[in-house]
């Protein structure tokens, strides 16, 4: 009987989850970003999304109302967004993702209050953008709740990328026509894992950027010239992770530095650890995330083909990590 209720509740959540999922993309347009400016008319702060919608007042004089949606509250829990943070009169700009086929609505990515703090439901508040995109404490990382990892399953130490299983990607909008694939065939990554605490983990991932791969030569050097990735100049992407809050057993977000054409910024990454466990071909123990986020490329100065090609960049990751062999001879777990 428990076994049949624990299976019932997992299949709930699995469906719940999906339709979450469906609801998204039937109605936000990924890729499609935005910013209006208003006043709160009216908060709904309950499940399974807290909802403002605020009166936008056009060019051309008339107001109209718009539709904002958040995540879900347990999320915003942790990174300290309640009830109280925004409330019916207060002015706010706000950034994030439009509604599909012009619909007034927009999923929240960083909302500025009229008193100077900068919200977001990712990172929490601060008193500056500046101040959240620098967050990167111990300080100010939301507690993990007890939630035992998937990652618990291996031993902790040093693991280093499997390479026959290593895809790195994203895409973008052109012209809304399509949404072109393209990846960097050239990575490595290094994981320092604790999979006790994920808080501790940390991750490298150095990306050889002339490896860009598009399909079409002439695109290729394109991207690969001063006017966007600059590979003479700068051979390498680099992404490093700063801390991870970790938000069930098996998901949390990645958070670090992106460093693209010499240039830094933050960068969240939605993380799903697929799975970790004892490789029983290799005797080697491995463990396999997928990961997703967005970039907007004028952040690093690539601002050609713009009437073509949407600013923002979906990432999409898919890697395995395998322990090193000099770490698995230290904890027993390599023959």
């Amino acid at each position: 009987m428990r076994q049949l209720l624990l299976t019932l509740l997992l299949t709930l959540a699995y469906i719940q989850n999906a339709a979450a999922h469906h609801a998204f993309a039937a109605d936000y347009e990924a890729g499609n970003e935005g910013v209006i400016e208003g006043r709160i008319t009216e908060v709904i702060y309950r499940n399974p999304h807290a909802r403002y919608y605020i009166e936008v007042t056009g060019d051309d004089g008339n107001t109209e109302t718009w539709d904002l949606q958040t995540m879900n509250l347990m999320m915003l829990g942790r990174v300290g967004w309640t009830r109280d943070t925004l409330k019916v009169g207060d002015h706010i700009r706000v950034e994030g993702i439009l509604g599909r086929n012009n619909t007034r609505r927009m999923s929240i990515s960083v909302v500025t209050h009229e008193d100077g703090r900068v919200i977001s439901p990712q990172r929490g508040i601060a008193e500056t953008n500046a101040d959240l995109e620098a967050r990167s404490g111990p300080d100010d990382e939301p507690t993990q709740g007890g939630i035992q990892s998937v990652a618990s399953n291996i031993s902790s130490g040093t693991y280093e990328l499997e390479d026959d299983h290593a895809y790195l990607g994203f895409s973008y909008s052109h012209m809304g026509l399509s949404n072109p694939q393209l990846q960097f065939t050239e990575f490595d990554a290094t994981l320092q894992l604790d999979g006790d605490d994920m808080r501790n983990s940390r991750v490298v991932i150095t990306v050889n950027a002339a490896s860009i791969a598009t399909a079409v030569s002439a695109l290729d050097d394109s991207l690969r010239s001063a006017d966007f990735l600059d590979v003479s100049n700068h051979p390498e992407i680099v992404f490093a992770s700063t801390r991870y809050v970790q938000t069930s057993d098996a998901s949390g977000t990645l958070i670090g530095d992106l460093t693209i054409a010499g240039i830094t910024k933050p960068l969240s990454l939605e993380v799903t650890i697929n799975a970790a466990a004892m490789n029983q071909f290799t005797r080697r123990e491995m463990i396999g995330f997928a990961a997703t986020g967005s970039v907007n490329r004028s952040d690093y100065g690539m601002t050609g083909y713009e009437e073509y090609v949407l600013d923002q960049l979906l990432l999409n990751i898919q890697v395995e990590f395998q322990k090193t062999r000099q770490a698995a001879s230290q904890t027993g777990s390599q023959p």
